[in-house]
């Protein structure tokens, strides 16, 4: 289901291994003004004045509309880690979509920061991935538990790095085995007399 979702954000073969997503905090904070202005008035009013129900249920469909929306702009505001790196997806409204991409082995450095008593007590803070020489960042404020999300970009990155080491050492070994039986083939190695 993950990956239907962010499909178009991957390439093919590449696989998500985790999402982080902002806080729940961020998403209630997002869909207060929807909820209170938009979805409890038309249901409060229906009990009242039962016969405006054509205006309050256009009023009540904006009302779940401008919800969604906010939902989807908070849902789709995450990190997705996966086998090959950390893509970055930003949206603000519906047409605003931003997409940054940091492969394992370009990361320079993980960390993160939990400021204040609330992101304290409820643990979310702003994470942050450089990218090794381009001075590029990867940003993502109020992280639901950084230090996770931290962690697990480490251990992808280290098992990707691994990966990438035995496949490139595997490469070397074939290309110098291909060179020394050409030599050999051409008689090079053999004493002249």
């Amino acid at each position: 289901m993950r990956s239907y979702l962010y499909r178009r954000h991957l390439d093919e073969g590449e696989e998500i291994h985790d999402i982080a997503y902002r806080h729940w905090l961020i998403l209630k904070k997002k869909v207060w003004q929807p909820f209170t202005f938009a979805l409890i008035p038309p249901v409060v009013i229906m009990f009242f004045l039962p016969y405006l129900w054509p205006l309050l249920l256009i009023w009540f469909l904006v009302g779940v509309t401008w919800y969604i929306l906010k939902f989807f702009e908070w849902y789709y505001d995450c990190l997705l880690i996966t086998n090959v790196g950390i893509i970055d997806i930003e949206r603000r409204g519906v047409f605003d979509n931003t997409s940054k991409r940091i492969e394992y082995h370009m990361i320079d450095g993980v960390s993160y920061t939990i400021q204040g008593f609330v992101p304290t007590l409820l643990n979310y803070g702003d994470l942050v991935i450089d990218k090794l020489g381009a001075g590029m960042q990867i940003n993502l404020q109020d992280a639901g538990n950084p230090r996770r999300v931290d962690r697990s970009i480490m251990k992808y990155q280290e098992k990707f790095l691994k990966s990438k080491s035995y496949t490139d050492h595997e490469a070397l070994k074939g290309m110098l085995a291909e060179m020394i039986a050409n030599h050999a083939q051409k008689g090079g190695g053999k004493s002249k007399q």
